[in-house]
């Protein structure tokens, strides 16, 4: 007997099989891609920014596209080495004879004594003999170059800059540099990826920031409710498991339209209606809040323990989602402290990551913790 393969994806890029949507913002950045224009994004971790950006770049064909990740980057040294190695696989021409190539990579990288060796699968890879990179003209010889190359070959690049808020954790010059650099290029455009909300807006509209409206700004907004909607039910049928609409409604509701943990919850419900197709709905529900609940409590737990007494309540008090955070009513209802005290708690909490602000109002940014402190 065939065991059907769970058809739902989460916390890892997707492919286009599990991609859902996105139409308008797909459509918005190829726009900005093709145009030459530089773009910056905020959205909340695991909302598929890095997902759509590649559905973006592979949809792409007039314009070089190029994707680097800043998340695990501790230093200057080690940004430029590993910026270096991705435009070095990007922007040449590794079948050329290596004479070719060590010529034509030399006269790009200039100065910082670059060198070709193989890999253990015999491969041709780029390393910098330089001891080490963390000079300011080092690391402008470096974003130089695909713009150098980009009027050389006479094509456009756009390179995609994700979790581009850890370049302040980095080095504070850095952004200084990039934007001295970037802002002379005429053929390459940038794509600034973020995820925490405070950090991209302090480096993108801040009046002192170096990047202080250097690029367009695009939000990623929660999935529509239908496209959600038919995302799930077409998993489900194609899979030839029942589910009723309305606890496809439910797994919506609880994911607030979040894709990562839309797609988590609907992997659970379709494991527990697989293994139980007759249980009932209300009892379903019970044990898949739990099961989902329970699965990272112990991570919950340790991160409310670290919060202070005001922190902790104006955390519950978001995760009950009053009308009015701010307003006597709410504050005396709920027991909350001054409002200084509350604003004071809610940096506090955008700062951890813990909480995002929508709009006016703000909302706990995993639905799962916000499950969990509902039932504090």
């Amino acid at each position: 007997m065939t065991v059907s393969k769970n058809p739902f994806v989460f916390g890892k890029i997707v492919d286009e099989d599990h991609f859902c949507n996105r139409v308008q913002e797909m459509h918005d950045l190829q726009q900005n891609v093709h145009n030459g224009y530089s773009t910056w994004l905020f959205a909340p971790r695991r909302y598929g920014k890095s997902s759509l950006i590649k559905q973006v770049f592979k949809r792409t064909s007039d314009v070089k596209t190029i994707y680097f990740d800043l998340y695990n980057i501790e230093t200057i040294d080690d940004f430029a080495r590993k910026y270096s190695n991705v435009l070095s696989k990007e922007l040449f021409n590794w079948k050329d004879d290596i004479k070719s190539l060590t010529s034509s990579i030399k006269s790009y990288f200039e100065n910082l004594s670059p060198q070709i060796s193989f890999d253990e699968n015999a491969l041709p890879t780029l390393s910098l003999q330089k001891q080490q990179l963390n000079k300011q003209s080092d690391l402008e010889t470096i974003l130089s170059i695909p713009e150098k190359i980009a009027q050389q070959k006479n094509i456009s690049i756009c390179i995609a800059f994700d979790e581009f808020q850890e370049i302040s954790r980095v080095n504070s010059f850095i952004i200084h540099w990039m934007r001295s650099k970037f802002q002379n290029q005429q053929r390459v455009s940038y794509i600034f990826l973020g995820s925490k909300q405070s950090l991209m807006e302090d480096i993108f509209t801040n009046i002192n920031s170096p990047f202080y409206e250097y690029a367009l700004k695009m939000n990623i907004k929660p999935i529509a409710r239908e496209e959600l909607f038919k995302y799930i039910r077409n998993k489900f049928e194609e899979n030839t498991i029942l589910i009723e609409d309305d606890l496809i409604d439910t797994i919506i509701d609880k994911s607030g339209g979040h894709p990562h943990y839309t797609q988590y919850f609907a992997s659970v419900i379709f494991d527990m209606l697989k293994a139980e197709p007759n249980i009932k709905k209300e009892e379903l529900i019970e044990k898949w809040i739990n099961k989902i609940i329970d699965s990272q409590s112990v991570i919950f737990q340790n991160i409310y323990d670290d919060l202070s007494n005001n922190q902790r309540k104006v955390l519950w008090a978001i995760a009950m989602q009053p009308e009015e955070l701010f307003s006597t009513t709410t504050r005396n209802a709920l027991k909350l402290p001054p409002a200084s005290s509350i604003t004071s708690s809610i940096s506090t909490l955008l700062k951890k990551d813990l909480i995002e602000k929508v709009e006016k109002s703000y909302k706990v940014s995993s639905p799962v913790f916000k499950e969990w402190l509902i039932r504090l």
